[in-house]
């Protein structure tokens, strides 16, 4: 059975991406996969495949850029987020973490071989992340045992040490380059967190933290403003509470859809509840990947009539389940 051409075209490109001997070869496969992606999205190619294709590509590309800095095999490379759980979109830039050998020796040179890949990677068309969720960093490049310890610590309370943020970011690990499992880090957090209910009291809290809001017809009247950032208001919030409801269920599983499934199996959510936000996140999916749109923040001028009225039903499904889970955690019910 013959691929279609943009799955053919992808693989060509994922395979120079792996096998670049040079930075111009790096850059290369990766502007080969930008040509693929684009015209698959162009195809008709469903978002959540778009994803899960890019999503490949960042992960290539990252591994890559750590091998070519140095064949040191005492560090093992980390993703996180949204390229990490394979839901990656045009505009996603790239977490990493590092995980050193105990014997890794001078850990300053590591750091700075470690900012040479990020370099490369953005030379090459790579966005890496703007919050500082990087390798290069020694909160991000630690040995097992300093990031054993930093698990036990941010678990038991995750009000100290940007604790929540770290529980996120260590859920969400998957390794590209090194010796370590690819789920290391991952397994490591999720048994910490189903241990220590404080790890997932407040992760919660900060799923359901809306922190951006879909703009009723009313309010764009009222202050004619209707833009909106997708991300902030409808993205993170099922990405949050599935992340929560994986810790809570003591799921390893990483991509979002994953998760809400292993929350339905374990009782964590209602299955009611699962299937409308499973529905709320592919539809998201689809939405992030049109190829008339660039960014997150949009204008709701900007939309179709029935694309607004989706939106806007969208996130009044999310932030009606929100508000039942902050209910249900003043009972205890998730205790």
């Amino acid at each position: 059975m013959c691929m279609p051409p943009e799955s053919a075209d992808l693989a060509f490109a994922l395979a120079a991406i792996d096998g670049a001997a040079d930075e111009a070869a790096l850059r290369a496969g990766f502007d080969d996969a930008v040509s693929a992606i684009r015209f698959a999205g162009r195809a008709g190619v469903g978002g959540p495949e778009l994803a899960a294709g890019w999503s490949a590509v960042l992960r290539g590309c990252v591994a890559s850029a750590a091998r070519l800095v140095t064949t040191d095999q005492r560090w093992s490379w980390f993703v996180s987020g949204s390229v990490a759980r394979g839901e990656a979109v045009a505009g996603s830039d790239v977490e990493t973490l590092v995980v050193l050998a105990e014997d890794s020796g001078d850990g300053a040179a590591l750091l700075a071989r470690a900012a040479e890949a990020h370099e490369l990677l953005e030379r090459c068309g790579v966005r890496v992340d703007a919050n500082g969720v990087l390798a290069s960093r020694p909160r991000f490049c630690r040995t097992a045992q300093q990031w054993a310890d930093g698990i036990a610590r941010w678990s038991a309370d995750p009000r100290q040490d940007r604790g929540v943020v770290m529980t996120g970011v260590l859920a969400d690990t998957a390794a590209v380059y090194g010796p370590a499992a690819s789920d290391v880090l991952r397994s490591e957090m999720v048994g910490a967190a189903r241990v220590n209910y404080p790890a997932r009291q407040y992760m919660l809290q900060d799923a359901t933290s809306l922190r951006a809001a879909v703009p009723s017809r009313l309010k764009v009247l009222a202050t004619q403003s209707d833009t909106v950032d997708i991300k902030l208001a409808a993205v993170d919030p099922v990405v949050k509470v599935a992340r929560w409801a994986a810790l809570s269920a003591g799921s390893t599983v990483i991509s979002t859809p994953q998760r809400l499934d292993a929350a339905a199996e374990s009782n964590i959510l209602e299955a009611e509840d699962v299937s409308i936000l499973q529905d709320c996140f592919s539809w998201l999916l689809r939405f992030r990947w049109d190829p008339s749109r660039d960014g997150e923040v949009i204008a709701l001028s900007t939309l179709l009539p029935q694309q607004r009225a989706t939106l806007r039903a969208v996130a009044r499904e999310i932030a009606g389940i929100s508000r039942k889970l902050t209910y249900l955690a003043s009972t205890s019910a998730f205790r």
